[in-house]
């Protein structure tokens, strides 16, 4: 898109949106997050930059992962290494995919592997209920990893009476998916099973694979998954809850030996025993244990790594009038099995344990809002890490509000990165300084956001210059070292409204996301992507389109240009009666080719049809 096809879509999201939006019989229903404070508030208090992703919007993907959802979300980029098997990296407002800090019903993901980060890959659709984004520094309520946001996934809780959901659907490239699901309350239970299983002959993942080779074929992939969560309340002021997550995934890559049909098997497992009380009505407490196993082989190499994050939480919220403080007490232990871990004094093995204490105080009353926090975490390699924000929001008018807030945050380095052949075991933790404001408009049936940010990276992890000479005192450009510095700074756009009966929502975000050290852009972030959401219902029809716009990015530190693309989809929503439901998607109408990591190949045109059952018990 050229420079004046970006401004012109900035200006309908910024003002056309509101202009002819209809006013609507009553406003938008405030949902409750609980991430961007780890207690419930409604979204309308909440200071933070933060976005909730309905199942509705989750039904509409039809296939893939999170990765194909968040790709569309205002602030995030993703760039993958093929098709929805293969390894993804996602940017949030410039941030490495390991600023990210990763959570499932609070059970967090993460890997101890080379660079670290959740396996977006595995986060399969079917078991999602709801997703809630805060973006910006949330060190001083998480810890380790929130440099540039948090994403926590909610997965379905039973209530009411039992219910059932089943699905399939087939499209393109021999596409095939199932799931199932149960859920509902009896007495003092309630539950939620779900089980789903997809696959894929997929498309080759390499553009430039010789003719005649392995490289040239499909590499498809499946996987399955299934959940079960189960709540217990004895009384009214009192649940406990234990739940336990399972997914699957075997893909096929394509490597540099052209002989072999290479594959990746991975494996994701999440526990939970979580206990919520009520003590008084000023006073709530929540306990939980989690514990989460990444594990990823390639049979054919012989290589195999496993990642275990445990942890122990106790969160307290204390509420009297407009006032609340919140105290948390959290302990994580990390274990990554690896062979290729030689330093850390257990060959194959490494682990660190982190213990931390956070704070915060809140005040709301009067169109005034305004958070505190801190937290100091003891690290069993680094010692002790503090970090802090403060954020205040203030209605300046009917239905505006404006809001700033700055924070600080961290990321430790991974146990691969400390204690590999190629470690460092000198490495410090990056640390991120952030600030941030913005205006939000809601009500009217329309909703508006700006936000400006500016976010200051330093101690950043650089990789080593080559994977094939092990780190050493005399060759110390081949360790993994605290040598970079980066600025991401940006301005985020976001609009909705209805127009009648067609309802339109989207997003725009301009950043720099640089390497103050030598003034390059970051590898495969662009400096502008806008995303539009058009849909509108016709008897019993749903029918939507949209639309993402990325611009021209480089796959390494200003080296490598990818160009720019944009691509359209469309879905359709028929609704044969109350229990029956049919659901058509067309991605990449316009059979687009292009690259969001050099020499990767990215789906073609794909159409998927697909039905549901709801039936009632």
């Amino acid at each position: 898109m050229t420079t004046k096809q970006w401004m012109v879509m900035a200006v309908a999201l910024l003002s056309g949106e509101l202009a002819w939006a209809q006013p609507a019989t009553k406003d938008v229903l405030d949902p409750v997050v609980v991430t961007a404070t780890r207690t419930p508030l409604p979204v309308s208090q909440v200071v933070a930059d933060v976005t909730v992703i309905t199942r509705e919007e989750i039904e509409r993907q039809a296939a893939g992962t999170v990765v194909d959802l968040l790709s569309r979300v205002g602030g995030f980029q993703v760039a993958r290494n093929g098709g929805p098997g293969a390894d993804a990296n996602v940017y949030l407002r410039g941030g490495e995919t390991r600023h990210i800090a990763v959570l499932v019903d609070g059970v967090r993901i993460d890997t101890q592997n080379v660079s670290g980060g959740a396996s977006w890959q595995l986060l399969n659709l079917s078991q999602i209920d709801r997703i809630e984004v805060v973006r910006g520094p949330v060190s001083a309520l998480y810890g380790s990893d929130a440099i540039s946001g948090v994403v926590q996934i909610f997965t379905k809780k039973g209530k009411g009476p039992a219910s059932v959901d089943l699905g399939i659907s087939a499209g393109d490239f021999g596409f095939l998916k199932a799931d199932a699901s149960l859920s509902g309350a009896s007495g003092l239970f309630d539950y939620a099973v779900s089980a789903s299983k997809e696959r894929s002959d997929g498309f080759s993942a390499l553009n430039n694979a010789k003719a005649g080779t392995r490289a040239t074929d499909r590499d498809g992939y499946s996987t399955s998954g299934s959940h079960l969560r189960v709540g217990f309340k004895p009384v009214a002021a009192h649940r406990v809850e234990a739940s336990v997550m399972q997914q699957h995934l075997h893909s096929r890559y394509d490597s540099n030996v052209t002989s072999r049909d290479d594959y990746g098997v991975r494996d994701l497992n999440n526990l939970k025993l979580q206990w919520n009380a009520q003590w008084l009505d000023s006073w709530s407490s929540q306990a939980a244990l989690t514990q989460s196993s990444d594990r990823y082989g390639t049979p054919l190499t012989g290589y195999l790594t496993r990642t275990d994050v445990d942890t122990a939480s106790w969160l307290n919220e204390f509420k009297w009038g407009a006032h609340s403080v919140t105290a948390v007490l959290e302990r994580r232990e990390d274990t990554l099995k690896n062979s290729e871990v030689v330093l850390s004094g257990t060959k194959g093995e490494g682990e660190r344990s982190d213990d931390g204490l956070g704070l915060g105080y809140a005040w709301r009353a009067h169109g005034t809002a305004f958070q505190v926090n801190g937290r100091t975490d003891w690290d069993s390699e680094f010692g002790d890490h503090s970090t802090g924000s403060i954020a205040v929001g203030q209605d300046i008018a009917d239905r505006w509000n404006i809001h700033a807030s700055w924070g600080t945050a961290y990321r430790a380095p991974t146990l691969y990165q400390r204690f590999s052949k190629y470690g460092n075991a000198a490495l410090q933790p990056e640390t991120s300084r952030n600030a941030e404001v913005g205006v939000r408009y809601h009500g009217g049936g329309a909703e508006l956001g700006l936000t400006v940010y500016d976010n200051h990276v330093s101690n950043l992890i650089n990789f080593p210059a080559t994977t094939t000479t092990p780190c050493s005192q005399s060759a110390p450009s081949f360790c993994y070292s605290n040598t970079g510095q980066a600025r991401l700074k940006g301005v985020a756009l976001s609009a909705g409204a209805s127009m009648g009966p067609v309802r339109l929502s989207g997003s725009m975000d301009f950043g720099s996301f640089k390497n103050t050290l030598n003034d390059l852009d970051l590898q495969r972030r662009a400096r502008r992507q806008a995303s539009l959401r058009m849909d509108t219902d016709l008897a019993q029809w749903t029918l939507g389109a949209e639309l993402l716009a990325v611009g021209r990015r480089f796959n390494k530190d200003g080296v490598g240009p990818l160009g720019g693309y944009t691509v359209v989809n469309a879905d359709a929503l028929y609704r044969l009666n109350a229990q029956w439901r049919v659901l058509a998607r067309i991605d990449n109408i316009a059979d687009k080719k292009y690259e969001n990591a050099q020499t990767y190949g990215t789906a073609p045109r794909t159409a998927i049809v697909g039905v549901r059952w709801t039936p009632g018990l």
